[in-house]
């Protein structure tokens, strides 16, 4: 069983010294991709993972208040500077299409407050419309455009695309394997499967397994 512990102080210094996506589809391409969901017998490939550390710690125990797992077919960036006018917590790259974000609360899981998270568990996710499931959507550029590493970010556009809130059955995600490198990058590696019914009671699945960005939100 592999147990990760940070506290809020060490993991803003882990993370001010690396960098936060060390994703798959740069390093590591499939040709028969099994990263991502199942809706309606139509697979839908994500192939990058990221996980979001919330540190606001509203109850002083010096563990985050949540995890948030993102499971997309393009990439990320946090959002906290707002960027040429824009607004929301993450931009996203120009081609991503697909979504899967399942926010995790400490308070859902009080296990989260001692331990961390530990492979092996399956958590609650919780049921607001803060965890969703999009496909086909679209992601509008800034003006002026927003570049990094060659990698032009936007806005999710909310009018644009499938979405699929959580229905009657909480959605969940096990954690098969997770384990954070610092010294290898490339060694830190999550394994995980995750269930999600929506308001129609249409059940998706998913799944992801390889390295994964980190944001300290």
């Amino acid at each position: 069983m592999i147990k990760i512990k940070y506290s809020i102080p060490l993991l803003a210094l882990m993370f001010s010294f690396i960098g936060c996506d060390n994703n798959d589809d740069e390093t590591t391409p499939t040709t028969v991709p099994t990263d991502g969901f199942t809706y309606n017998t139509t697979f839908y490939e994500t192939a990058n993972t990221y996980i979001d550390i919330d540190d606001c710690d509203s109850d002083n125990d010096g563990m985050p208040d949540s995890y948030t797992f993102f499971f997309t077919d393009g990439r990320m960036f946090d959002n906290d500077d707002n960027v040429n006018g824009s607004s929301g917590d993450y931009l996203y790259s120009l081609n991503t299409t697909k979504l899967v974000f399942l926010n995790v609360l400490v308070s859902d899981n009080p296990g989260l407050a001692n331990t961390g998270i530990v492979a092996g568990n399956t958590y609650i996710v919780s049921s607001t419309e803060d965890s969703v499931i999009i496909h086909d959507a679209q992601i509008d550029a800034l003006s002026p455009s927003f570049i990094v590493n060659s990698v032009a970010f936007g806005m999710g556009n909310e009018n644009i695309g499938t979405f699929h809130l959580p229905g009657t059955v909480v959605p969940t995600i096990t954690i098969n394997t997770f384990n954070f490198d610092l010294s290898d990058l490339e060694n830190s590696i999550i394994d995980a499967d995750y269930t999600f019914m929506n308001t129609s009671g249409e059940v998706i699945t998913g799944h992801y397994t390889g390295t994964y960005g980190v944001l300290l939100d």
